[in-house]
């Protein structure tokens, strides 16, 4: 372990109350023990906190940070970038879970192919009808690819801090979402890099079937919005590329709600 480079695990959290002992323990369940969880506590709130606290108190290697204002995903997840330690950055949201081989996949695929970035198949868990179906996203990675659709799936990814240029997450004017979306289109636009997506799936990620990100008029409005404002595409190519959202989009939720 002590030989190991770190990885720094960025958890922002907001009203998280149902779902943040979960995705904590998919943490503390890693076989690569070299890591860091830091938790930034979106917005004052009491009760998550000692909910996070007490957590905290599992394990030395979690830290919780708690910000009295309420600054929205994209400056929780930058506030976290900023303190962390590791050599190696991994995100995953409050409400969604790692399966406990996940570091130790990726951080040997790094290794041992030399890439930068590595991402995977997951499972999308709706909890209405409870069908827990699995994901595949795009095997070829590259800035291109992010035009058509988001390929990389953020509570799945890993990458070395190498790479990040002070790229930050933006923040997104109401009512647009989809902060990570952008964050790639930026990342991606910075510097030439080695992506790798492994096929098998390391993380459970929670469909929110009342949250501002199930609302799919907003989630095209987002997509044509981050491809004007952060990858200066207008135009026939610009359409295109919303109709090629539309279909990744209808495509996986078509494959989520079968039976």
């Amino acid at each position: 372990m002590n030989n190991r480079a770190l990885v720094s695990v960025i958890m922002p959290c907001y009203r998280a109350y149902d779902t943040l002992t979960r995705s904590v323990q998919g943490v503390l369940s890693q076989t690569y023990e070299a890591w860091e969880l830091v938790i930034i506590i979106d917005g004052a709130d009491d009760m998550l906190e000692k909910l996070a606290e007490d957590l905290g108190k599992q394990d030395a290697r979690i830290r919780v940070v708690n910000s009295l204002k309420n600054r929205g995903v994209s400056r929780s997840r930058n506030i976290g970038i900023r303190i962390s330690k590791g050599s190696y950055l991994a995100f995953c949201d409050a409400d969604d879970f790692w399966f406990s081989d996940k570091l130790e996949q990726q951080m040997r695929l790094m290794e041992d192919r030399n890439v930068q970035l590595v991402c995977s198949s997951f499972y999308f868990y709706n909890p209405i009808t409870q069908n827990r179906k699995l994901v595949r996203t795009k095997s070829r990675i590259n800035r291109t690819t992010l035009f058509y659709t988001n390929p990389i799936p953020l509570s799945t990814v890993l990458f070395s801090r190498s790479i990040l240029n002070n790229c930050c997450f933006p923040t997104m004017p109401k009512p647009y979402i989809h902060e990570d979306y952008a964050f790639w289109i930026l990342l991606f636009s910075g510097s030439e890099f080695d992506v790798w997506n492994l096929v098998l799936p390391t993380t459970e990620i929670l469909q929110q079937v009342d949250s501002r990100s199930s609302n799919k008029f907003i989630a095209i409005k987002s997509h044509g919005y981050i491809l004007r404002h952060y990858a200066n595409i207008r135009g026939m190519f610009w359409l295109c590329c919303i109709m090629s959202y539309v279909w990744y989009a209808v495509s996986k939720r078509l494959s989520l709600f079968s039976k």
